[in-house]
């Protein structure tokens, strides 16, 4: 999994992030958006976990796996409502008022569900939610390790006041958790997991797109005001 991680470390968008997030974070009710954002998106992950993981299928890992999302959703919301509180905002829900491109982070995650799904019609029906969700979650995981380090490499720069150390931790060892869990489905599980890969790298390029034109527009209502 970690060779994943380093040529997702080494693409071009990587670069991308570190701007992006530097601009963002330079405007605390525009930031706290885009933490809402976050929490938004680990609460559809945790959604997800719920409507795919059988209960016969339901170890201590999993339970520890649902819980962890919970806790990383509550962190970042905690985090937005405070940034959002110093620059005399709200981020009451995760409305797309609330949220910064909220939609489009969630609808990164379905599409990259439903491309996954789309790629198991070969198994009998009842592998399939289990097979989704080790092989969907590998690729999150993936992403999370090479987007929590910067973001938080970037949280430290601007002296911001929290950190993603611990979620990017727990992301680490869900990504074991998946790997061992590919292992014991499918063997040769890199097959699998490789084309999924390549549609999260397509799809996060579109999150990061809408995420920009998101922060533009704000931008332009901002200059208009001045």
């Amino acid at each position: 999994m970690h060779r994943y991680i380093e040529a997702r470390a080494g693409h071009m968008d990587t670069r991308r992030i570190a701007v992006l997030l530097d601009d963002i974070i330079a405007d605390p009710a525009l930031h706290a958006r885009f933490v809402n954002t976050l929490a938004r998106m680990e609460y559809v992950g945790v959604r997800k976990l719920l409507k795919s993981r059988r209960a016969e299928q339901l170890d201590l890992e999993g339970l520890q796996h649902m819980l962890d999302e919970n806790v990383h959703a509550l962190r970042l919301k905690k985090a937005a409502t405070v940034l959002a509180a110093s620059a005399g905002a709200r981020v009451t829900t995760f409305s797309d008022d609330d949220t910064l491109a909220g939609a489009a982070g969630e609808g990164y995650l379905q599409a990259l569900d439903h491309n996954a799904e789309a790629g198991l019609a070969d198994l009998p029906p009842e592998k399939r939610p289990e097979a989704n969700y080790l092989l969907t979650t590998a690729a999150i995981e993936v992403r999370a390790q090479v987007f929590y380090p910067i973001y938080d490499a970037r949280l430290s720069a601007h002296d911001v006041g929290f950190s993603v150390a611990a979620i990017s931790k727990d992301e680490d060892r869900h990504l074991g958790e998946m790997a061992r869990g590919l292992e014991r489905m499918f063997g040769d599980w890199r097959g699998r997991l490789e084309p999924l890969l390549a549609d999260e790298e397509r799809l996060f390029r579109d999150f990061l797109d809408k995420v920009e034109l998101a922060v533009a527009v704000v931008r332009a209502a901002q200059a208009r005001r001045a």
